[in-house]
């Protein structure tokens, strides 16, 4: 397939800069001797240190010029700042980093291109996901984005409707996001059919099996003038997680073939070098974590040893030493030397409360890179610090105005069903686990979807069980929504946010035998698990884990269903989504079950549970899942 080619852009204009936060970094010196290819290599202090690579060492070229990539990840949509921190920071929201991107543009002219690592659709806040997330990719043209790679979540639809979103036209139930704001000869206007991206999707391993080649194109280039004249060739290689198929439901990723990363990333370097591109960046929406929880100032602690990323890198051409990663909505700025190359890895945290600033050092005569930092900084929004119980007081001169105004155009449309008070929390309702993985608040999903599946025409239910990647948000007392409600209530945008992905119940027929096996699955190399993760339970299940045992089936002890001890033979009624009744992330058990019903979608359970509960839904207790005796 082609590669995506795009002619630099003119100056555009930026309104502010970005306010730098303090915080400190893990040193990120490579020990021994410095390996060949990576002659030094500068650790982080603060957020506005840079992560720097030399590549040329004693012999820097007298001549070079830098180019910058501005770059982020995983903004899912979320237009809205809401209460969304960073590093003790307020932080995020369109109309605030489209004048942080802005302002960059403006500083660095032609030698810039902008880049996105994935999941800038799906998994939404309902001001996006009520418009077939058409209203994020508007955002993006309008911060002049050049490329993205594909993430998981755009596939949540199918790649059908995905190439609808790259390309343009009406959904078949028609331009609901209407009027799209869009760029004519410098200038906004609008236009009342959807236009599409501006900037081209890359997909270097994804296969579409009816045409053999990538679903989009593998690489983009673009040109950049140098300081003396030779343009400067950029190569920009698109990937997604070669697992995407396991975290998407079967009919997204239907007809499409995910191949290894690094075997696609290759493939795509080394046709660059044949076009004379001789400065391939990946742009993966995959990536890794630091060390630990991170409670202030970091930088890379761990250098994300053992990650998936880092796997990924040890497998890649020595020609690519600069990547752009995502999928794990962490920020960190990374180097990662393996078999004497090193190279330079960022990430941009998620929800756009952060932007990555990279910059590449060419030399002129070669167009070769010779040298690469990072600095990231927090895209703030505000005019005070979070603070328990403290509510965001919007700092409007850090915001770009135009952006801004295509926000309000859809936090007002979709405001009559945003701000619908459905029912109350009586306390905070979070992601934070137990030791043992469970939560309040996937606690409460997994109730009510037992409530909308326990009638017996309605699949007769007896245990729900959800999966904790489909619960996106914490629901606070303290989330105030743009409609004013009152501290405790939630709205219908809310609970939205919490369960965006407008699943389907399924209530299938269980052994205990099978109960067990799947919540086994939980633990990596049980059941073919390949990530750790812990299934959120209704209160009508109780059972004993024991993750330290040595067996799969040791780490799960008894289980009981109301009270009463299961057996392997007792038959039971399990509601799921429809994610999980396919065997997603994993949960492959849950393709044994039998005598499937269909059920409402998540989000609509969701609420009826909130409306049912006329004083609150109370705050449970993490005791469902116990310590074996």
């Amino acid at each position: 397939m082609l590669p995506a080619l795009i002619r630099t852009r003119a100056a555009r204009v930026g309104l502010i800069v970005v306010a730098l936060g303090a915080v400190a970094a893990a040193p990120l010196a490579v020990t021994g001797a410095p390996p060949a290819g990576a002659v030094t290599i500068a650790g982080a202090n603060t957020l506005s240190d840079k992560v720097s690579v030399d590549w040329a060492g004693k012999h820097h070229p007298a001549r070079t010029t830098d180019v910058h990539l501005l770059a982020w990840n995983d903004f899912h949509g979320n237009l809205e700042p809401a209460a969304l921190t960073q590093y003790g920071q307020f932080a995020g929201g369109a109309a605030y980093l489209a004048k942080a991107v802005h302002d960059k543009q403006k500083q660095y002219g032609a030698r810039q291109a902008t880049v996105m690592a994935g999941d800038n659709i799906g998994a939404s806040p309902l001001v996006n996901g009520l418009f077939k997330e058409e209203p994020a990719t508007i955002m993006a043209n309008l911060m002049n984005v050049d490329f993205a790679s594909v993430g998981n979540h755009e596939f949540d639809k199918g790649k059908d409707e995905l190439r609808r979103i790259q390309n343009g036209g009406c959904a078949s139930t028609g331009c609901t996001a209407a009027p799209y704001t869009v760029k004519r000869h410098g200038r906004l206007t609008t236009t009342k059919t959807y236009p599409g991206a501006e900037f081209q999707y890359l997909a270097a391993n994804v296969i579409d099996n009816a045409t053999k080649k990538p679903l989009f194109p593998a690489y983009g280039i673009k040109r950049f003038p140098s300081t003396s004249g030779r343009p400067i060739s950029v190569g920009f290689i698109g990937e997604v997680l070669q697992s995407t198929p396991t975290i998407v439901t079967p009919s997204g990723v239907e007809g499409l073939t995910f191949e290894d990363e690094a075997t696609a990333a290759n493939r795509a370097a080394k046709d660059l070098a044949k076009k004379g591109v001789h400065i391939p960046v990946l742009v993966i929406h995959q990536g890794g974590f630091q060390t630990g929880t991170p409670t202030g100032p970091n930088g890379c602690a761990g250098n994300l040893a053992g990650s998936d990323i880092e796997t990924i890198a040890k497998k890649l051409d020595p020609s690519i030493k600069v990547i752009v990663s995502g999928h794990t909505h962490v920020e960190y700025r990374c180097t990662i030397t393996v078999n004497g190359v090193t190279r330079l890895i960022t990430s941009a945290s998620s929800f756009g409360r952060m932007l990555s600033d990279i910059k590449l050092t060419v030399d002129n005569r070669t167009g070769d890179l010779v040298g690469a930092d990072a600095v990231d900084s927090i895209v703030q929004n505000a005019t005070n610090t979070p603070a328990p119980g403290v509510s965001r007081i919007d700092d409007p001169t850090k915001a770009d105005p135009a952006v801004a105004k295509v926000v309000q155009q859809y936090v007002t449309a979709s405001a009559p069903l945003a701000n619908k008070v459905i029912g109350k929390i009586q306390g905070d309702l979070t992601r934070t686990a137990s030791p043992f993985g469970e939560t309040t608040l996937g606690d409460v999903i997994a109730d009510a979807q037992l409530a909308a599946t326990a009638a017996p025409d309605k699949g007769a239910a007896q245990v729900a069980l959800m999966n904790p990647g489909g619960v996106r948000a914490d629901m606070k007392v303290s989330d105030i929504s743009s409609g004013g409600e009152a501290p405790g209530e939630v709205t219908y945008g809310e609970a939205f946010t919490v369960q965006p992905f407008g699943n389907s119940l399924v209530t299938k027929t269980m052994t205990g035998d099978m109960l067990k096996r799947v919540l086994e699955q939980n633990y990596v190399g049980c059941g073919g698990q390949t990530t750790a993760k812990t299934l959120q339970i209704s209160s009508t299940l109780k059972y004993e884990a024991n993750p330290a045992a040595a067996t799969c089936d040791a780490k799960i002890g008894d289980i009981w269903v109301n009270g009463a001890l299961i057996t392997p033979t007792t038959s039971l009624r399990v509601t799921m989504n429809n994610f999980l009744a396919f065997g997603g992330d994993g949960y492959t058990v849950f393709n044994e079950g039998t005598n499937a019903l269909g059920g409402a979608q998540d989000i609509d359970a969701f609420a009826d549970y909130l409306a049912a509960s006329s004083g609150g839904v109370s705050v449970p207790a993490l005791d469902r899942i116990v310590a074996a005796s």
